[in-house]
């Protein structure tokens, strides 16, 4: 197998990730389309620091996105037209120097989310006018979560889990004394990277989240149009810096830093 860390290199045609090679990525981004990919012959398979959700391919840790490629002579699928698959095992590297790799390493293979915890997720799907799904990637360690140890709290990172958990995030529990009319796609819309702590326990394994609190909503959202990160403008609004349009967004006041 060959170890590749930069697209620049390499053909746009010969490399599925495109951008995505050798870029930082944050946890909750998408790094491509597993059917669509191995349709034309490069088959995305998840390595350390990623997840497949839906059909698609995304971190769960921040650090430089990696791929090791080998040719899959074993692939005889009819849309493949007898050629070979090549094989992208996409992982994500992180800086040492970012990440204590002991302290993170225990935290991540034993946490589970809790209730009192502030997490991070990513909004996979709004489901009009109720709810939105919410895939919980990484605990956010503050001094106020519920059953973490004093270890845990000193880490100043987001510990990511292994595979992420199911939650949801209600329509009256977006802001403080929401109410019931709240148009929930001028909150949160899919694609969107939020800030929010674990309210409850609900059936099947599921979390219910909240976002009322000040420093809990959205993070990260991208401009549908011009795929670039849109800006916070005020408490319910973000701006794209290329177009001006402004979406509306429950947009998380930015936390203090020691």
């Amino acid at each position: 197998s060959q170890i590749i860390s930069n697209s620049n290199t390499m053909t746009s045609k010969s490399n599925p990730l495109g951008k995505r090679l050798g870029t930082t990525v944050t946890p909750g981004d998408r790094l491509g389309n597993i059917l669509a990919l191995r349709n034309k012959g490069a088959h995305l398979i998840a390595g350390n620091g990623t997840y497949i959700r839906h059909g698609h391919l995304y971190a769960s840790l921040t650090g430089q996105v990696m791929a090791a490629v080998q040719e899959d002579d074993n692939d005889t699928s009819a849309e493949n037209d007898g050629n070979n698959t090549t094989l992208w095992i996409v992982s994500i590297q992180q800086n040492p120097q970012q990440q204590p790799q002991s302290a993170y390493a225990k935290a991540s293979t034993s946490l589970c989310p809790q209730v009192g915890s502030v997490i991070l997720g990513r909004v996979t799907r709004v489901v009009r006018p109720s709810y939105a799904v919410v895939d919980i990637i990484a605990i956010v360690p503050t001094e106020n979560n519920n059953g973490q140890s004093s270890a845990m709290k000193q880490q100043p990172y987001i510990i990511p889990f292994h595979e992420p958990f199911a939650g949801t995030l209600r329509q009256n529990e977006i802001r403080p004394q929401s109410a019931i009319e709240l148009e929930i796609s001028d909150c949160v819309r899919p694609g969107d990277v939020i800030l929010a702590r674990i309210h409850a326990l609900g059936g099947e394994k599921e979390y219910i989240l909240s976002t009322a609190e000040t420093e809990l909503g959205v993070v990260k959202a991208t401009c549908e149009s011009s795929g670039y990160d849109l800006v916070p403008v005020s408490y319910k609004e973000m701006e794209c810096p290329v177009t001006k349009v402004k979406e509306g967004r429950k947009v998380a006041k930015p936390r203090a830093t020691a």
